[in-house]
């Protein structure tokens, strides 16, 4: 009979301050070597969940919780969302040789040991690498890079293929089933393609924290389909759902221009970008693998960085952040990086009232209801869950008045409901005359929605006409 690895019974736990209990008598059992997937809309607590059983909460995180039984394995792995927030050492080499010291592996194993694991995740980096200047997508690998350091007999994945392209995660998931085998693992991921056929169970909870439904993949999609949609859950059919793409649209005149242009990541030239010219109304994605320079090419535009070439809009020349910010709006795809109130509410407010001081609270109270933040809009930025971090951070700049929104992965951690609902938004602000710019890797948006598509490859950005690929 297999044993249980990780327990909790009659788990009760609350946010400090908070109204409600993010779980109030939740039970859960996993069994040694088994393959378990937490499903849920976001919010409801999968995370958290995660934290419990992985002991980072009470242990690391301290938050008040009571339970009547709890077994976790003291040396699991984790990968959590955002890589940089599980790093300590300033280069690649130097953070994985601490997982080494830790373990006591000799001095004269470590690089070996080192150079076989970045090659298994296929990240390309030399020993003077630091990890700062590693894309979003090179630090998830660098960071599974470490778990398969520490050899450990449980993995927890807080969905590790977040900011990876689809070639990547691709790749990435099928180096981690290749792996686990011997493994008891936990994952909280929301597009779930690549590993729904490769779990032993899925684990759906509701919006209240709840375990509502816990059986074999083939099972729950073929009982309780409607019920994954109705959760907003990346079922293997949920892009069915999906609202429809724009109508064809006639060629607008340019009012932003970027001639003879070099982006440049640091004293590194990335690529070449002959002309780009973009109109008012126009829905373009910037595509290309992790690294190349898509968010650099976001940075540039908002004159944040330097750059060689000549960038203008309606034929006057951009130098500076603040002639950027009279016409563009960027995103991050680190919502963390942009908050600047101290509650939900005001961050999107702020926005409003400098526009008009009437309609400022009606239009607030509205796009928090769209974008279902009206429940957390007096909690702080950041006490959200990452996917309410994300609406929170693009309902920013659909509050802002800007011609251009440039957005870096704005559908990352998102569950289908608020993608979809996002996708609505921006054919919306599309048809009314305003231009969306984003980059993705997600390659059912690439395929249906933009009126415009550029790829990095080759050292150079270019316009692509065809199909996604």
């Amino acid at each position: 009979m297999t044993h249980s690895k990780l327990k909790v019974t009659d788990l009760r736990l609350k946010y400090p301050g908070a109204k409600d209990k993010i779980f109030d008598g939740l039970s859960i059992d996993i069994k040694e070597k088994e393959k378990v997937l937490l499903l849920g809309p976001s919010g409801c607590g999968k995370s958290t969940l995660l934290n419990v059983l992985a002991g980072i909460v009470p242990e690391l995180i301290e938050l008040p919780l009571k339970y009547e039984e709890r077994l976790i394995d003291p040396h699991a792995a984790v990968i959590f969302q955002d890589p940089d927030s599980q790093f300590c050492m300033p280069k690649v080499y130097e953070e994985l040789a601490f997982i080494l010291e830790n373990r006591q592996v000799p001095r004269g194993e470590m690089d070996q040991r080192i150079e076989r694991v970045l090659r298994e995740v296929n990240l390309d980096v030399d020993k003077s690498q630091f990890i700062h200047q590693l894309s979003g997508g090179m630090k998830q690998k660098m960071a599974i890079a470490g778990t398969l350091l520490q050899q450990a007999d449980t993995l927890f994945l807080d969905e590790p293929s977040a900011m990876l392209d689809t070639q990547a995660t691709e790749q990435l998931w099928s180096l981690l089933i290749a792996l686990w085998h011997d493994q008891t693992v936990v994952i909280v991921e929301h597009k779930v393609e690549h590993i729904w056929r490769h779990v032993d169970r899925v684990i759906v909870m509701n919006e209240k924290g709840e375990i509502v439904q816990d059986g074999t993949p083939s099972y729950i999609l073929e009982h309780y389909e409607s019920l994954l949609s109705a959760y907003g859950i990346w079922h293997p059919n949920a892009w069915q759902y999906a609202p429809a793409s724009l109508q064809s649209k006639e060629a607008v005149e340019p009012v932003f221009s970027y001639q003879n242009g070099m982006i440049k990541r640091a004293k590194k030239t990335l690529y070449a970008v002959e002309e780009l010219q973009i109109g008012l109304g126009e829905w373009i994605v910037i595509t290309g693998q992790n690294g190349t320079g898509k968010t650099t090419l976001l940075e540039a535009m908002m004159q944040m960085i330097p750059y060689d070439g000549v960038m203008c809009y309606q034929d006057k020349r951009l130098r500076t952040v603040r002639d950027a910010a009279a016409h563009l709006y960027l995103v991050y795809q680190n919502p963390e990086l942009q908050f600047i109130e101290n509650s939900v509410y005001d961050e999107v407010y702020v926005n409003y009232y400098h526009q008009n001081k009437e309609t400022a609270q009606d239009k607030t109270i509205q796009m928090l209801e769209l974008l279902q933040l009206e429940h957390v809009s007096h909690q702080h930025p950041f006490e959200l869950s990452m996917g309410q971090k994300r609406r929170l951070s693009v309902a920013t700049a659909l509050s802002s008045p800007a011609d251009m929104i440039l957005l870096d992965e704005p559908t990352f951690g998102l569950d289908s409901h608020n993608t979809f609902q996002l996708l609505t938004l921006f054919r919306e602000r599309v048809e009314k005359g305003q231009t969306v710019m984003m980059v993705t890797h997600d390659p059912h948006i690439v395929s249906r929605y933009p009126t415009r598509r550029f790829h990095i490859a080759e050292n150079q950005l270019k316009e692509v006409g065809a199909p996604y690929v």
